[in-house]
């Protein structure tokens, strides 16, 4: 039997397309992924229900690809490397953050990856009430270092009227390892302090 000329399409192949899509273009649509791999639109609605599973796909795939976090010792080591590594996978592929952050996650082996830091923070001490919020602000940080800081607005009125800003702008030099090493140390200060007082926010 001859092989077919086209190979045949399997999740990861689709979420792969999606990715290099995304990577060029900043978007997933599925008549454009269907032309990128080079298959029917059809086919690829043979696989998926539609764009939204598309992109939880390309989500999996890149946590695949993500350095496993494995079992921490505790809560700030947990935090400090899922914030660690998501900012990394994160700024490789910058132009699709936008789907993601706006496409819920859906698929239990995405959900996995984040298992061990539940796990940490219930073991150190957080309420359960308190858990999702700080996996969600993780994923913010890593979200916002990925992207860098946005251009500044500046003009000869702003540095008369604004010297503290100005100052700022004058002085900001954006380093993704460094920003990345500022906000782990931020978020675990403010973890600890929230964590030494069990009864507030």
């Amino acid at each position: 039997m001859a092989r077919p000329k086209t190979p045949l399409l399997s999740a990861a192949r689709i979420a792969d397309g999606a990715i290099e899509l995304a990577d060029r273009t900043g978007d997933i649509q599925m008549t454009q992924l269907a032309r990128h791999l080079g298959v029917a639109p059809s086919s690829l609605y043979s696989h998926v229900t539609g764009r939204a599973k598309v992109i939880d796909l390309a989500r999996l795939r890149m946590l695949e690809r993500m350095e496993p976090l494995g079992p921490a010792h505790d809560w700030r080591e947990a935090v400090a490397n899922l914030l660690r590594r998501l900012t990394t996978l994160y700024a490789r592929h910058r132009r699709i953050l936008p789907l993601l952050s706006t496409t819920a996650m859906a698929c239990d082996r995405s959900l996995a990856v984040y298992e061990p830091m539940f796990a940490a923070l219930i073991e150190g001490g957080f309420r359960r009430d308190q858990l999702r919020l700080v996996v969600a602000m993780v994923e913010f940080q890593a979200f916002g270092l990925a992207q860098g800081l946005p251009a500044p607005a500046m003009s000869d009125h702003i540095r008369e009227t604004l010297p503290a800003y100005t100052a700022s702008v004058d002085h900001s030099r954006y380093d993704l390892a460094t920003a990345t090493e500022f906000s782990v140390a931020m978020v675990i200060g403010g973890l600890e302090a929230i964590r030494a007082h069990p009864d507030g926010p």
